[in-house]
This record gives C-alpha cells, sequence and structure tokens, in this order.
C-alpha cells in the first residue's frame, strides 16, 4: 500500500557531493531550499526512493525548526500514499495513537491558504524509529511534476534497502505503519527492504554513525561501471555478492553498491521525490514545532 517516496541525510557539503559525482551519480540539476536554512539535492532512480542530501546552512535556523519527534541532523524515511490507494491519512492516523500522530498541510504555492492543493503529512511525535524521522504523504492533485530520472554513469538504477544498526524490534512500527508482515526479522515496503544490522550475515563495517539508519542499498547491473578506483578502495561484499562501499559522513548513511542478479526487471515507478518534506517555503508553521 505505502511506497518509499524518498530517504535523506545530513551533512551533505561540497565534498560528499562531489565524491558522489566522482562515484558516478548524477544528481538532480537544480537544487531545493527547505526551511530550516537546509539546501537538499537529490539522487533519483528509475526504481524505488531517490535520496536526499541534505546541507545545513544555518544551524540556529535549523534547530528552530526541527519539529516533534525528530531527533536534529537525523535521517529521515518518507512513507507515500501513492495517488492510486483509496485510502488517506486519517486511516492511517487512527491506527497510531500511541505514536502521537499529527498533521501539517503545505500548499504547492507556498501561501498559507488551508484549501490549496499541497503536501499533507502525517508526522509521529514519538518516532517510529528513535533516530530516524519517519513520516507519511498523501499528494493533493494535481501533485507536482515528477524528476526527470538520468542515467547514472555508474549504472546504477534502484534502492534496494537500507540498512540499520538494531535488531527485530527496532523495525516492527514502521511494519506496522506500513500494514505489512515482516519477512523474518526484515520489513519490505514495495520492494525496498530495511534490514536490522543482526539479520544480516556479510555487511562491510560502517563505522561511527550517529544515527541508526547504516547504509543505503543500490543496486547496479555491472560494478564494473563504477570508477576502477573506487571499486579497488572500496571493495566489499553484501550478503555474499560483491559490492562497493562508499563511506559518507558521520551524520548520514553510507552507500553500498550491489550488482543486481542477471535480468532483474526495473520497475520503472516514477520517483516520488517530490513529495520531500517541504513544510514551508517560509517559516516552519507553529504546529508540532519543539
Amino acid at each position: 500500500m505505502l511506497q518509499i517516496g524518498n530517504v535523506y541525510g545530513h551533512g551533505f557539503g561540497e565534498a560528499e557531493i562531489d565524491a558522489l559525482e566522482r562515484a558516478g551519480f548524477v544528481l538532480r540539476k537544480q537544487d531545493s531550499h527547505y526551511a530550516g536554512a537546509q539546501v537538499c539535492r537529490f539522487i533519483d532512480f528509475e526504481e524505488g526512493p531517490a535520496l536526499e542530501l541534505i546541507e545545513v546552512t544555518e544551524p540556529k535556523a535549523y534547530l528552530d525548526f526541527v519539529p516533534d519527534g525528530m531527533a536534529p541532523y537525523a535521517p529521515g524515511i518518507n512513507l507515500v500514499v501513492p495517488d492510486w490507494a483509496e485510502r488517506e491519512l486519517d486511516d492511517f492516523e487512527r491506527k497510531q495513537d500511541m505514536y502521537h500522530p499529527y498533521r501539517l498541510h503545505v500548499p504547492y504555492d507556498g501561501s498559507d491558504d488551508p484549501a490549496a492543493p499541497g503536501w499533507n503529512y502525517l508526522n509521529f511525535a514519538t518516532p517510529l524509529v528513535p533516530g530516524v524521522f519517519v513520516w507519511l504523504t498523501r499528494l493533493d492533485a494535481p501533485a507536482p511534476r515528477k524528476p526527470f530520472v538520468p542515467r547514472h554513469l555508474n549504472g546504477a538504477q534502484s534502492v534496494r534497502g537500507l540498512v540499520f544498526r538494531g535488531d527485530a524490534d527496532l523495525l516492527r512500527p514502521v511494519a506496522r505503519v506500513a500494514e505489512v508482515e515482516p519477512e523474518g526479522d526484515a520489513v519490505t515496503i514495495e520492494g525496498v527492504t530495511l534490514w536490522p544490522r543482526s539479520s544480516l550475515d556479510d555487511v562491510p563495517r560502517i563505522r561511527r554513525k550517529a544515527f541508526p539508519l547504516l547504509a543505503v542499498v543500490v543496486e547496479a547491473p555491472d560494478l564494473r561501471e563504477v570508477p576502477l578506483d573506487l571499486r579497488r578502495s572500496g571493495a566489499a561484499s553484501f550478503e555474499g555478492a560483491p559490492a562497493v562501499h562508499l563511506p559518507m559522513g558521520d551524520l548520514s548513511w553510507d552507500l553500498l553498491i550491489t550488482e543486481a542478479p542477471p535480468g532483474h526487471p526495473v520497475r520503472r515507478f516514477p520517483t516520488a521525490s517530490a513529495q520531500a518534506p517541504r513544510y514551508t517555503r517560509r517559516a516552519m508553521p507553529q504546529t508540532g514545532r519543539r
């Protein structure tokens, strides 16, 4: 029912962006500027969520922005109610009282008109995953135009999953909200798997992370399209398959590029990165602020 629209992380300044581009990722041409002095850049894929790379330019403005349930500088995961779903956020909100849900509506045009079409958010003042901001989005029609998805120079086509520090208990609230049954200790939402670290037998060592979202696993048809120097310096394996490990900063997740199985189909459903948490283009609404 739900899809993962985007996964964001903090600490992506010029050096980190340069490193990703050297690794063969093509970023969306236009940056976005969000409330809280956040500059956001995106990596879009043919399949699955987009990656949102956040740089905070004014720490005080950012800390004033942080809403209830969001640990400052924590990564985030957007669960999207797709256009075709005959469900509204009310349906999810009624079942999640224990997480203290609250709602926000932000018009696409940046106005203060509550009747204008825009983003509808369901946030949780009690986090579903401590140290990760997980929220739901439902878009009013007509929705923003979907971004163009480029061909990445390293061949990356999709986000396969996310690796978390912790055990199965960490992800059960997400499974409950997404209305999916865990598969062993993992939770799969529309083809994207969330793994607790304890359920994986083979994953590179990931160090110095401030938050429990450790890595984003990206699939490419052929690892030979990744630059040779990175294949050598980041040579690793993930669940028995060759991988390239791209370490990022302490605030963010690392990237693991793995090789897709032969004949792996790309579903090519549109990226939902336009559904990122843009709360407002001016100032954060008072509702839900710390």
